[in-house]
């Protein structure tokens, strides 16, 4: 009888669900306009922080939520050197918001580029 109910439980299908998150890419928006192609900037984020690929690194980083400013349109992930703010804005003549980023460098007290995002909402695994 203990086999068969082993043998049961293991045959049933299982589902596993994944935890909701946004999938953000990121066109500098100077490229746009001038219409010059180049791979866009990607970004994960997920109810634990952000995640994106650190090209010098050659891996994956996740930048935990406790360490993210979180506002209510906006978050704010902070480097050594600048920091990344992510925020939803209604241009002129629109009625939807739009996702923005902006790259400031704190520092020197002024922004350095400027990016237009593309969000989807997803299941991340």
């Amino acid at each position: 009888m203990l086999r068969m109910l082993i043998i049961v439980l293991l045959l049933l299908p299982t589902t596993s669900k994944a935890d909701q998150g946004l999938k953000i890419s990121c066109l500098n928006m100077k490229y746009v306009v001038i219409g010059r192609k180049h791979d866009p900037l990607k970004f994960t984020m997920q109810a634990v922080g952000l995640e994106y690929f650190d090209e010098e690194k050659d891996k994956l980083v996740m930048i935990e939520a406790n360490n993210l400013d979180i506002g209510e349109n906006q978050v704010t992930a902070r480097f050594a050197d600048y920091e990344l703010g992510f925020q939803m804005i209604v241009f002129a003549g629109e009625t939807e918001p739009t996702m923005t980023m902006s790259k400031y460098d704190y520092k020197n007290k002024k922004f350095l580029e400027h990016y237009k995002c593309d969000v989807e909402t997803g299941n991340i695994e």
